[in-house]
């Protein structure tokens, strides 16, 4: 077991998320909000003093989250909400977690995901 010089964040999608997502097709299966918030993303994020300093972060980067988020999701992109930083925190909550561990002895493969291309 290895210690990553990470923290993560797992980022859970609000009431907010649902509403919207729910509007955008009649064709969309019937979903709750804990079927959306059981497998949620999770990311790397480095690692700081505080949370506080990791919402900061986030903040910074929240546009790119946000796009990856809803394109996971085959909505039209003129169904997008607006791409603002209100509407991110709306759409979502975050849990910081400060330890995290590697229980794989093997490296890491990365590939970029949405907007990393």
């Amino acid at each position: 077991m290895y210690f990553v010089d990470r923290s993560a964040v797992v980022l859970k999608p609000a009431q907010a998320f649902l509403d919207w997502l729910h509007q955008t097709s009649e064709d969309l299966p019937e979903l709750t909000l804990a079927q959306l918030q059981s497998n949620c993303t999770t990311l790397l994020v480095p690692e700081f003093e505080t949370p506080e300093q990791i919402i900061g972060y986030l903040g910074e980067r929240f546009k790119l989250i946000f796009e990856a988020e809803l394109s996971a999701w085959e909505v039209d992109r003129k169904l997008w909400p607006a791409l603002d930083i209100d509407q991110f925190w709306n759409f979502f909550t975050v849990e910081v977690h400060d330890m995290v561990l590697d229980l794989v002895d093997a490296q890491l493969e990365i590939s970029p995901v949405y907007g990393d291309e």
